[in-house]
């Protein structure tokens, strides 16, 4: 009966799709008409860009891949009292209160290795096809990479786990599932395995992608871009210096002056952005959005992209804005870092609160404001510190790269060192999803913040509540997985 139930939901989502008309070079739409799936062009690329709407789901970029890592470390904490109650239990890491991916399975990958597996049959033009397959096998190393992440420990420190290494990865489902006949229940792959599959992946989307789509599809430069951030992840951090300096020559993206530098995160399109994750009206995620939860917001939608009237205590707000930049975080600025500008005082319910405006809503509507995924300053970090730990100086020294952000954040140079990279990582990249994950690639404890209260740093190698657990209904399926310790 657990099967069947499994089977039953696995194929509402392969086959419960309705009619779409778009071409290649079309916004994505969320789906497609199940007889038009996989037998041409058009159908195939359908299937495909609702693989991508799987990016801004809430559970994934459109909120929590982008809160979870900040609130789960200790770069953000709930507002004491004026907390609606939302991820209470993330930022204090109660057991099973973490990021919660492994639907993608069904739904992202399932839906890439479709389109993978259909462009071979396809009629048409070579080079579209090519798009194709780069596109979908780009999406799936992302959904792998952020997969093993969320449920692995990183490849370089595998902790042993009752007298052997807990080298667990994920299953590394590469064929599609498209009916009963063909669902298989696969085991967990070693963690080297699955960034080897991730590898491969991209390097052979990178030789079949151009950049002629734009930053709101994969493209060759979105591809590297991923490349390097896997690299510098698996502890390659030649090939992490490598492939940033690839963006940085290559990328359609600006690196902003320090005078510009918070007014583009009030931009709908992020100057900066690398890959853009496209919300539309249809597709906003409304009161479950990154905006709502950072910050409350100006209630006459005209004022919306308006610094002064974010900063005004007196303007009336909206919004959930139920967390605060930590005490820890706030005592890295040093005095006239132009960073700081992105976090403002507001006030709510008559209380004065510190607010993070990163995530700004739309002018004139509500919550559309496309979501950056990676950013080209975090092209220049990834080549800094690539760089530094090679003893490689590709594109540039780590000294001079170092230099670049601190210089455009008001600073002055200081000498290059991994605490003084790391330093400008945490503080460049705070609020957008990088926090949890900078920790664990080092095997580092996750320390947590003393607005919380006196709580103890979670131990990489200890505490098991370092990985997100597998859900039991797809242990309950699959005798071969093997189940996250402590759950």
């Amino acid at each position: 009966m657990k099967n069947l139930k499994y089977t039953a939901a696995l194929m509402a989502v392969v086959l419960g799709l309705s009619s779409c008309e778009k071409t290649l070079e079309v916004a994505p739409r969320d789906q497609i008409a199940a007889e038009q799936a996989l037998t041409s062009l058009l159908g195939v690329n359908s299937l495909l860009n609702t693989a991508y709407s799987n990016l801004r789901g809430t559970t994934y970029y459109g909120q929590s891949l982008k809160i979870l890592p900040d609130i789960m470390a200790d770069n953000i904490y709930p507002i004491p009292g004026l907390n609606s109650n939302r991820l209470i239990t993330n930022s204090v890491n109660q057991a099973g209160a973490h990021m919660s991916i492994w639907s993608l399975y069904t739904t992202g990958v399932n839906q890439a290795n479709l389109v993978i597996d259909a462009v071979g049959k396809l009629e048409g033009a070579q080079a579209d096809k090519n798009k194709l397959l780069g596109q979908a096998l780009g999406l799936r190393s992302l959904f792998f990479f952020d997969m093993v992440r969320v449920y692995a420990y990183n490849p370089k420190f595998i902790p042993i786990k009752n007298g052997s290494l807990f080298n667990y990865g994920i299953p590394l489902v590469l064929k599609p599932t498209t009916s009963v006949s063909t669902i298989e229940y696969p085991k967990r792959a070693t963690v080297d395995e699955v960034y080897t599959q991730i590898e491969a992946d991209l390097l052979q989307a990178e030789g079949l992608l151009d950049n002629s789509l734009g930053n709101k599809y994969m493209t060759q430069n979105v591809v590297r871009a991923i490349l390097a951030k896997v690299y510098l992840t698996w502890g390659k951090y030649d090939k992490a210096a490598i492939y940033a300096d690839k963006v940085i020559t290559t990328s359609g993206s600006t690196f902003q002056t320090g005078a510009n530098y918070a007014n583009m995160f009030y931009a709908d399109n992020n100057p900066e952005a690398i890959f853009d994750i496209v919300i539309t009206s249809e597709q906003s995620n409304i009161n479950e959005s990154l905006q709502s939860y950072y910050a409350q917001f100006p209630a006459d939608y005209s004022k919306r992209q308006d610094p002064v009237a974010f900063a005004n205590i007196n303007e009336p707000k909206v919004g959930y804005g139920d967390f605060s930049p930590t005490p820890e975080l706030l005592a890295l600025y040093e005095a006239g870092d132009v960073r700081r500008n992105v976090i403002n005082t507001s006030n709510k319910n008559g209380t004065t609160v510190t607010y993070a405006r990163k995530w700004v809503p739309t002018k004139g509507a509500n919550f559309l404001q496309n979501i950056p995924l990676m950013r080209i300053t975090e092209m220049y970090l990834i080549r800094a510190e690539g760089n530094f730990r090679a003893g490689t100086s590709v594109g540039a020294t780590a000294q001079a790269d170092l230099d670049k952000i601190r210089l455009r954040a008001g600073l002055t140079s200081v000498p290059v060192t991994a605490d003084a990279i790391l330093k400008e990582r945490r503080i460049e990249l705070a609020f957008e999803g990088d926090r949890w994950f900078d920790l664990l690639r080092l095997g580092q404890d996750i320390p947590k913040s003393t607005a919380l209260g006196a709580l103890a740093p979670i131990s990489y190698q200890n505490d098991f509540r370092i990985l997100a657990p597998i859900p039991n209904a797809d242990l309950a399926v699959n005798p071969n997985l093997v189940r996250n310790l402590g759950y």
